[in-house]
């Protein structure tokens, strides 16, 4: 599980103080496929490692998994504006802190973390909001293309390619497998076992 990388809004010294901060503050907890993180109010987890889904609430399909250092919340007064859920799908570790810890300041140079943990919510939400606009975004293959290149960047890929797509968007079987088909038969793509094994070119913008 690696950080996130387009934060733009701290340094890496001052994202890795601040979750030894967490770490070191905080209760680590594990968790088993499937198992709530039963957060408590206003307290929050950070994502230490294993994998967390983040699936949308009123379709139930997948958008992405969290990336280290996620802050998770389980507060029903939160999470009830918000059109996403977390499930853990492998053991998972989380640090649980309360926020006002994160808050607190003895010493002038603490100021920081309460910048972090707003520079994390904010990657969240924009993560979330570009995923969106990709997937929903009314051009179908563009989302495909999109996922074609993610699905050689993820190394916990059991899937195949076919059904990678599905699980992440609403587009039919038919449509899915008709692009895949044209991609694989003028070159762009490699397929064995139904599992994307080479983008042999650069994808085209349309097709």
């Amino acid at each position: 599980m690696k950080k996130e990388n387009n934060f733009n809004l701290y340094s890496t010294d001052e994202f890795n103080a601040f979750m030894e901060f967490v770490k070191s503050h905080g209760v680590q907890m594990r968790y088993s496929k499937g198992q709530s993180l039963n957060l408590g109010k206003a307290e929050v987890g950070f994502v230490l490692s294993g994998l967390l889904g983040i699936y949308y609430k009123g379709t139930g399909k997948f958008i992405d998994h969290a990336f280290y250092g996620m802050p998770a919340m389980e507060d029903d007064k939160i999470m009830s504006t918000q059109p996403f859920y977390c499930r853990t799908e492998s053991d998972v570790i989380i640090a649980k802190i309360p926020i006002h810890k994160i808050f607190e300041i003895s010493h002038p140079d603490q100021v920081y973390r309460g910048v972090v943990f707003s520079a994390l919510i904010y990657s969240l939400i924009d993560k979330l909001a570009n995923i969106y606009d990709i997937r929903h975004g009314g051009n179908g293959y563009k989302v495909v293309k999109e996922l074609i290149e993610l699905y050689l960047t993820e190394i916990h890929v059991t899937q195949g390619l076919a059904n990678y797509i599905l699980k992440r968007t609403n587009l039919s079987n038919s449509y899915v497998f008709k692009i895949l088909a044209a991609l694989r038969k003028n070159g762009y793509i490699e397929i064995k076992n139904a599992r994307l094994t080479k983008i042999i070119k650069p994808l085209p913008d349309k097709i």
